[in-house]
């Protein structure tokens, strides 16, 4: 663990979810790779896939795609409308980082309240939550809408006013460079993952105020 941060001033802990709380690669590959091999596009690997994420399921697609043709919106729109028809039936393909789930459970009943907001398509992060954790665990739950996407502060913003929790007692949790600075832009406390989909090198020139190594470590800052 790296960087400080007074936990006892938190009350809200909102944490991203791909390459956060679960690894969801291999279902996320899985589907892109379906929805490519359908239009006759190359196959993307795992490292791929995991650079490609992070912005939304539209972008993901549009990076998966070959070069040649992610200006074609026709192609895009065909591809990505695949991905989430093949998503269906591949999005159940994960668990928990190790420690993670334990962690998240001693949070909530050290009296934490818990939040999950995503990049990823809002129906799927909901189902992949109900999936993951029990009823009542997660305060409140979204993905992506109409709403402006991370890093824009709009959302987790909202969150915290819904949730009747001033920003500063609010930390963000996450894995990537748009996490990261999701939390600053928002004015709360950030905290990068280094078990995820970006290396610590990312999260630290992105600002982070302490990076983490293992979900436990958590427990630590959040006493």
């Amino acid at each position: 663990m790296t960087g400080a941060l007074r936990g006892e001033k938190y009350s809200l802990l909102m944490f991203d979810l791909d390459g956060t709380i679960a690894d969801t690669i291999y279902s996320i590959k899985d589907a892109v790779n379906m929805a490519l091999t359908k239009h006759s596009f190359p196959e993307r690997s795992y490292d791929e896939v995991k650079m490609a994420i992070g912005n939304g399921a539209r972008k993901l697609i549009e990076r998966s795609l070959p070069e040649s043709v992610r200006d074609d919106a026709d192609i895009l729109e065909a591809v990505f409308g695949d991905y989430e028809y093949f998503y269906e039936e591949t999005y159940t393909k994960l668990e928990c980082y190790s420690g993670m789930y334990e962690s998240m459970i001693s949070l909530k009943e050290k009296g934490y309240t818990l939040a999950v907001l995503s990049n990823k398509q809002d129906a799927f992060v909901k189902k992949i939550i109900d999936v993951l954790f029990e009823a009542g665990t997660i305060s409140m739950v979204l993905g992506q809408t109409d709403m402006p996407k991370k890093p824009d502060p709009f959302v987790p913003l909202m969150i915290a006013k819904e949730l009747g929790i001033a920003p500063e007692e609010c930390a963000f949790i996450g894995d990537s460079e748009v996490d990261v600075r999701t939390g600053i832009n928002a004015g709360m406390g950030s905290v990068g993952v280094s078990w995820g989909y970006r290396d610590r090198s990312a999260l630290e020139a992105e600002g982070a105020h302490v990076i983490v190594d293992d979900p436990r470590e958590l427990l630590e800052i959040f006493k």
